[in-house]
Protein backbone atom coordinates (compact mmCIF):
# COMPACT_ATOMS: atom_id res chain seq x y z
CA UNK A 1 0.00 0.00 0.00
CA UNK A 2 1.40 3.79 -0.80
CA UNK A 3 1.16 5.92 1.94
CA UNK A 4 -0.57 8.75 0.71
CA UNK A 5 -1.56 12.53 2.21
CA UNK A 6 -4.28 11.60 3.94
CA UNK A 7 -2.28 9.29 5.70
CA UNK A 8 0.10 11.82 6.87
CA UNK A 9 -1.96 14.45 7.66
CA UNK A 10 -3.38 11.77 10.33
CA UNK A 11 -0.38 11.05 11.84
CA UNK A 12 1.05 14.61 12.36
CA UNK A 13 -2.80 15.31 13.39
CA UNK A 14 -2.53 12.30 16.19
CA UNK A 15 1.59 12.87 17.45
CA UNK A 16 0.40 16.87 18.24
CA UNK A 17 -3.54 15.88 19.79
CA UNK A 18 -1.90 13.47 21.92
CA UNK A 19 -5.14 11.45 21.41
CA UNK A 20 -6.84 10.01 18.69
CA UNK A 21 -10.39 11.56 19.44
CA UNK A 22 -8.77 15.36 19.40
CA UNK A 23 -7.05 14.68 16.32
CA UNK A 24 -9.95 13.07 14.31
CA UNK A 25 -12.13 16.31 15.65
CA UNK A 26 -9.40 18.51 14.11
CA UNK A 27 -9.55 16.65 11.02
CA UNK A 28 -13.00 16.28 10.57
CA UNK A 29 -13.29 12.62 10.60
CA UNK A 30 -14.68 10.26 12.87
CA UNK A 31 -11.74 8.60 15.78
CA UNK A 32 -12.01 4.99 14.29
CA UNK A 33 -11.24 6.33 10.43
CA UNK A 34 -8.72 8.07 11.94
CA UNK A 35 -7.42 4.98 13.64
CA UNK A 36 -8.04 3.32 10.49
CA UNK A 37 -5.40 5.79 8.80
CA UNK A 38 -2.69 5.23 11.67
CA UNK A 39 -2.55 1.51 11.13
CA UNK A 40 -2.64 1.75 7.67
CA UNK A 41 1.01 3.85 8.04
CA UNK A 42 2.26 1.79 10.68
CA UNK A 43 1.40 -1.84 8.37
CA UNK A 44 3.28 -0.46 5.05
CA UNK A 45 6.13 0.66 6.98
CA UNK A 46 6.49 -1.71 9.66
CA UNK A 47 6.55 -0.07 12.07
CA UNK A 48 4.42 1.18 15.39
CA UNK A 49 3.79 5.04 15.95
CA UNK A 50 2.24 5.35 18.93
CA UNK A 51 3.09 4.16 22.73
CA UNK A 52 -0.87 4.07 24.41
CA UNK A 53 -0.66 5.70 27.85
CA UNK A 54 -4.53 4.94 28.77
CA UNK A 55 -6.68 7.01 26.47
CA UNK A 56 -3.53 9.50 25.67
CA UNK A 57 -1.21 8.76 23.39
CA UNK A 58 2.46 9.53 22.45
CA UNK A 59 4.90 8.85 19.50
CA UNK A 60 7.08 6.08 19.60
CA UNK A 61 11.15 6.31 19.29
CA UNK A 62 10.44 5.39 15.72
CA UNK A 63 7.91 7.75 15.41
CA UNK A 64 9.75 11.17 16.26
CA UNK A 65 12.50 9.83 13.63
CA UNK A 66 9.70 9.90 11.32
CA UNK A 67 7.71 12.98 12.20
CA UNK A 68 9.57 16.01 10.79
CA UNK A 69 9.45 14.83 7.92
CA UNK A 70 5.90 13.98 7.64
CA UNK A 71 5.83 17.72 8.89
CA UNK A 72 7.06 18.51 6.14
CA UNK A 73 4.91 16.58 3.50
CA UNK A 74 2.01 18.00 5.11
CA UNK A 75 3.32 21.52 5.34
CA UNK A 76 4.42 21.62 1.78
CA UNK A 77 1.26 20.40 0.57
CA UNK A 78 -0.50 22.81 2.16
CA UNK A 79 1.61 25.10 0.85
CA UNK A 80 1.03 24.27 -2.26
CA UNK A 81 -3.13 23.97 -1.84
CA UNK A 82 -2.67 28.12 -0.70
CA UNK A 83 -0.77 28.81 -3.82
CA UNK A 84 -2.98 26.80 -5.88
CA UNK A 85 -5.93 28.84 -4.32
CA UNK A 86 -3.94 32.32 -4.74
CA UNK A 87 -3.40 31.87 -8.49
CA UNK A 88 -7.10 30.60 -8.98
CA UNK A 89 -8.25 33.58 -7.07
CA UNK A 90 -6.25 35.47 -9.71
CA UNK A 91 -8.45 34.34 -12.91
CA UNK A 92 -11.48 33.94 -11.03
CA UNK A 93 -15.01 36.74 -11.09
CA UNK A 94 -15.98 35.30 -8.06
CA UNK A 95 -16.07 36.70 -4.32
CA UNK A 96 -17.26 34.36 -1.14
CA UNK A 97 -17.76 37.03 1.67
CA UNK A 98 -19.08 36.50 5.13
CA UNK A 99 -21.41 38.48 7.30
CA UNK A 100 -22.61 38.94 11.18
CA UNK A 101 -26.51 38.82 11.49
CA UNK A 102 -26.61 42.74 12.88
CA UNK A 103 -24.47 43.68 9.78
CA UNK A 104 -27.38 43.04 7.06
CA UNK A 105 -29.74 45.86 8.83
CA UNK A 106 -27.12 48.39 8.43
CA UNK A 107 -28.02 50.31 5.10
CA UNK A 108 -24.30 50.15 3.97
CA UNK A 109 -24.83 45.85 3.41
CA UNK A 110 -27.11 46.76 0.74
CA UNK A 111 -25.64 49.77 -0.53
CA UNK A 112 -22.44 47.47 -1.50
CA UNK A 113 -24.26 44.40 -2.78
CA UNK A 114 -26.06 46.88 -5.17
CA UNK A 115 -22.73 48.65 -6.05
CA UNK A 116 -21.70 45.46 -7.34
CA UNK A 117 -24.29 44.37 -8.70
CA UNK A 118 -25.11 47.60 -11.01
CA UNK A 119 -21.49 48.95 -11.27
CA UNK A 120 -19.35 45.59 -11.76
CA UNK A 121 -22.47 42.65 -12.60
CA UNK A 122 -19.42 40.69 -13.90
CA UNK A 123 -18.52 39.52 -10.37
CA UNK A 124 -20.59 36.37 -8.52
CA UNK A 125 -20.98 37.68 -5.32
CA UNK A 126 -22.13 34.62 -3.08
CA UNK A 127 -22.58 35.73 0.87
CA UNK A 128 -23.17 33.66 3.66
CA UNK A 129 -24.06 34.80 7.28
CA UNK A 130 -21.46 33.24 9.87
CA UNK A 131 -19.52 34.46 13.10
CA UNK A 132 -16.89 36.96 13.14
CA UNK A 133 -14.68 33.95 14.86
CA UNK A 134 -15.34 31.69 11.83
CA UNK A 135 -14.89 34.56 9.08
CA UNK A 136 -11.07 35.31 10.20
CA UNK A 137 -10.88 31.55 10.61
CA UNK A 138 -12.16 31.31 6.55
CA UNK A 139 -10.35 34.31 5.79
CA UNK A 140 -7.02 32.35 7.08
CA UNK A 141 -7.58 29.21 5.12
CA UNK A 142 -8.86 31.52 1.73
CA UNK A 143 -12.33 29.77 1.81
CA UNK A 144 -13.45 33.44 2.50
CA UNK A 145 -12.44 36.86 0.44
CA UNK A 146 -13.79 39.31 2.58
CA UNK A 147 -15.98 39.38 6.13
CA UNK A 148 -18.23 42.05 7.23
CA UNK A 149 -17.87 41.62 11.34
CA UNK A 150 -18.51 44.38 13.93
CA UNK A 151 -16.03 45.46 16.85
CA UNK A 152 -14.31 44.98 19.35
CA UNK A 153 -12.51 42.66 17.35
CA UNK A 154 -9.51 40.44 18.57
CA UNK A 155 -6.09 41.08 18.05
CA UNK A 156 -6.15 40.54 14.20
CA UNK A 157 -3.05 38.19 12.35
CA UNK A 158 -1.18 41.04 10.24
CA UNK A 159 -1.62 39.48 7.09
CA UNK A 160 -5.68 40.58 7.43
CA UNK A 161 -6.57 44.15 6.90
CA UNK A 162 -9.80 46.30 8.00
CA UNK A 163 -11.73 48.79 6.33
CA UNK A 164 -14.31 50.81 9.23
CA UNK A 165 -17.24 51.43 6.59
CA UNK A 166 -19.81 53.06 9.40
CA UNK A 167 -20.19 53.94 13.27
CA UNK A 168 -23.21 53.95 15.36
CA UNK A 169 -23.93 53.71 19.04
CA UNK A 170 -25.78 51.32 20.86
CA UNK A 171 -29.62 51.48 22.14
CA UNK A 172 -31.37 49.18 24.39
CA UNK A 173 -34.22 47.14 22.93
CA UNK A 174 -36.97 46.48 25.76
CA UNK A 175 -40.88 45.24 25.78
CA UNK A 176 -42.75 47.72 24.77
CA UNK A 177 -44.95 46.55 27.93
CA UNK A 178 -41.96 47.56 30.03
CA UNK A 179 -42.76 50.33 32.78
CA UNK A 180 -40.09 52.74 31.15
CA UNK A 181 -41.79 52.81 27.51
CA UNK A 182 -41.86 56.29 27.59
CA UNK A 183 -38.41 57.29 28.87
CA UNK A 184 -36.23 59.31 27.02
CA UNK A 185 -32.21 58.72 27.23
CA UNK A 186 -31.37 56.81 29.83
CA UNK A 187 -28.15 55.51 31.85
CA UNK A 188 -27.37 51.78 31.40
CA UNK A 189 -27.16 51.95 35.07
CA UNK A 190 -30.92 51.90 35.19
CA UNK A 191 -31.15 48.34 33.76
CA UNK A 192 -28.84 46.66 36.02
CA UNK A 193 -31.95 45.12 37.58
CA UNK A 194 -33.18 43.90 34.49
CA UNK A 195 -32.20 40.34 32.58
CA UNK A 196 -30.29 40.47 29.64
CA UNK A 197 -30.81 38.21 26.34
CA UNK A 198 -26.98 37.74 25.41
CA UNK A 199 -25.27 37.10 22.10
CA UNK A 200 -23.20 33.93 21.98
CA UNK A 201 -19.67 34.62 22.86
CA UNK A 202 -16.79 34.18 20.63
CA UNK A 203 -13.33 34.39 20.49
CA UNK A 204 -13.63 37.41 17.79
CA UNK A 205 -15.26 39.37 20.37
CA UNK A 206 -18.09 40.99 19.05
CA UNK A 207 -21.52 42.58 20.59
CA UNK A 208 -21.30 40.31 23.48
CA UNK A 209 -17.93 41.67 24.56
CA UNK A 210 -19.25 45.00 24.17
CA UNK A 211 -22.19 44.60 26.11
CA UNK A 212 -19.97 42.80 28.81
CA UNK A 213 -17.81 45.62 29.03
CA UNK A 214 -20.40 48.59 29.32
CA UNK A 215 -22.26 47.21 31.86
CA UNK A 216 -19.28 46.71 33.61
CA UNK A 217 -18.82 50.47 33.14
CA UNK A 218 -21.79 51.33 34.42
CA UNK A 219 -21.15 49.20 37.76
CA UNK A 220 -23.18 45.92 37.09
CA UNK A 221 -22.57 42.48 35.32
CA UNK A 222 -25.53 41.75 33.23
CA UNK A 223 -27.65 38.80 34.05
CA UNK A 224 -27.99 36.29 31.40
CA UNK A 225 -31.52 34.76 30.86
CA UNK A 226 -30.76 33.63 27.73
CA UNK A 227 -27.93 33.41 25.19
CA UNK A 228 -28.87 33.36 21.09
CA UNK A 229 -26.70 32.89 17.85
CA UNK A 230 -28.60 35.95 15.77
CA UNK A 231 -30.06 39.14 16.86
CA UNK A 232 -33.12 38.90 14.87
CA UNK A 233 -34.05 36.09 17.24
CA UNK A 234 -32.70 38.20 20.71
CA UNK A 235 -35.19 40.51 19.61
CA UNK A 236 -38.20 38.13 18.95
CA UNK A 237 -37.29 37.65 22.75
CA UNK A 238 -37.04 40.71 24.05
CA UNK A 239 -40.69 41.09 22.03
CA UNK A 240 -41.63 38.18 25.23
CA UNK A 241 -40.80 40.35 27.75
CA UNK A 242 -38.49 38.19 29.17
CA UNK A 243 -35.54 40.56 28.98
CA UNK A 244 -33.64 43.44 27.47
CA UNK A 245 -30.74 43.17 25.23
CA UNK A 246 -28.17 45.85 23.51
CA UNK A 247 -28.20 46.47 20.15
CA UNK A 248 -26.83 48.54 17.08
CA UNK A 249 -29.34 51.61 16.43
CA UNK A 250 -29.32 50.78 13.17
CA UNK A 251 -31.75 47.42 14.62
CA UNK A 252 -34.60 50.27 15.40
CA UNK A 253 -35.21 49.65 11.69
CA UNK A 254 -36.20 45.99 12.38
CA UNK A 255 -39.79 46.68 13.19
CA UNK A 256 -40.69 43.95 15.79
CA UNK A 257 -44.02 43.57 17.66
CA UNK A 258 -43.70 44.14 21.34
CA UNK A 259 -40.21 45.64 21.11
CA UNK A 260 -38.84 49.35 21.47
CA UNK A 261 -35.72 50.78 21.40
CA UNK A 262 -34.32 53.35 23.70
CA UNK A 263 -31.30 55.34 23.83
CA UNK A 264 -28.18 55.32 26.46
CA UNK A 265 -27.18 57.90 27.79
CA UNK A 266 -23.49 56.67 27.44
CA UNK A 267 -21.28 56.76 24.61
CA UNK A 268 -21.28 53.07 23.38
CA UNK A 269 -20.52 52.71 19.93
CA UNK A 270 -19.47 49.93 17.57
CA UNK A 271 -17.76 50.26 14.00
CA UNK A 272 -19.22 47.98 11.17
CA UNK A 273 -15.81 46.99 9.52
CA UNK A 274 -14.77 44.47 6.64
CA UNK A 275 -12.01 42.73 6.95
CA UNK A 276 -9.70 41.12 3.47
CA UNK A 277 -5.96 39.72 3.31
CA UNK A 278 -4.13 42.09 2.99
CA UNK A 279 -2.07 40.52 0.34
CA UNK A 280 -4.61 38.99 -1.91
CA UNK A 281 -4.79 40.75 -5.13
CA UNK A 282 -7.57 39.14 -6.77
CA UNK A 283 -9.18 41.25 -9.27
CA UNK A 284 -12.32 41.26 -8.04
CA UNK A 285 -11.84 41.77 -4.42
CA UNK A 286 -9.91 44.97 -5.30
CA UNK A 287 -12.65 46.28 -7.04
CA UNK A 288 -14.98 45.82 -4.23
CA UNK A 289 -12.53 47.31 -1.65
CA UNK A 290 -12.96 50.03 -4.56
CA UNK A 291 -16.66 50.44 -4.23
CA UNK A 292 -16.33 50.25 -0.59
CA UNK A 293 -14.12 52.81 0.16
CA UNK A 294 -16.77 54.79 -1.82
CA UNK A 295 -19.46 53.82 0.51
CA UNK A 296 -17.65 54.67 3.80
CA UNK A 297 -19.73 56.60 6.14
CA UNK A 298 -17.33 59.24 7.06
CA UNK A 299 -19.85 61.93 8.80
CA UNK A 300 -20.63 58.43 11.50
CA UNK A 301 -16.94 58.20 12.41
CA UNK A 302 -17.53 61.38 13.94
CA UNK A 303 -19.79 59.98 17.00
Amino acid sequence: MQVELRHWRAFVAAADAGHFGHAAERLGISQPALSQLIRAIETALGLSLFDRAGRNIRPSAAALGLLPEARAIVTQADRAERAGAAIARRHRRAIAAGYVGSAAFHPLFAALIRAIDTTRPEIALRIDQVSGTIQVQHLAATRLDLGIVRSPLPTLDPALATLTLARERMMIAVAETSTRRDAGTLPLAAFAEHPFIQYIEQPSGGLRRLTAEACAAAGFAPRTVQTVPQIATMLCLVGTGIGVAMVPETMARFVVPGVAYRPLRERIVTDLILIYRRSDTAPALRATLRLARRLVDKSSLSI
